[in-house]
Formats: C-alpha cells, structure tokens, sequence
C-alpha cells in the first residue's frame, strides 16, 4: 500500500460548517455564509457534500458511494472521479479534511 493510498483510507474529510443549499432541478447553488461565496454544483458535487454533511468520510468511501451512482462504464473510474471531486471541494473551501480517530492497537 502507497503513502497515498494509506492517506485516502485514514483521512477523513467533512464539509464545512453552516453552509446553505438550495436545488435547482439537477443543481445546486451552496452558499458559505462566512465568506459570502456562492458556487454552482453539479448533481455528483452535490451529493457528495451532502454526503459528507452526514458525517466525515474516507476518500475510498466517497469512491464507493460514487461507484453505486455512477453509470455502468464510469464505475471502473470511482476513485479517480472521488480524488477530483474531493479537490474540487476542498479548493471550493466548502470540504476540509479533519484528523482520523487513533486506532487501538490489539
């Protein structure tokens, strides 16, 4: 297993705080109400905020939340979809990454 490929399984990511979402029939328009910033997401950048407004999740998570909606021949390509829309997020300010509960040694 890569270093990178460890981070992605221990990382945990969540979305920011208090942000506002309002749907637009296959959109949404997010609003962070601390920086004023609004952006137009797509129905995949969309469900995997509000899947991370649930609770924080591993990259390999959002992979297999994405593969279970993406189209037969896009599954193949979860991760790689993940990993990009991750980045998206987080450089949208609207996704931060948060540390990973310590794992008890047995």
């Amino acid at each position: 297993m890569t270093a990178q490929s460890i981070e992605s399984t221990l990382a945990r990511l969540t979305a920011v705080d208090d942000l506002r979402i309002r749907h637009f029939d296959d959109e949404a328009v997010v609003l962070d109400p601390l920086s004023w910033d609004a952006h137009l997401l797509n129905p995949a950048a969309i469900a995997v905020l509000e899947l991370l407004l649930e609770a924080p999740r591993s990259e390999d998570e959002i992979a297999g939340f994405l593969d279970k909606a993406l189209q037969p021949e896009e599954r193949p390509h979860a991760k790689v979809h993940a990993h990009r829309l991750v980045g998206e997020l987080q450089s949208l300010g609207l996704v931060r990454r948060v540390e990973a509960p310590a794992r008890e040694n047995r």
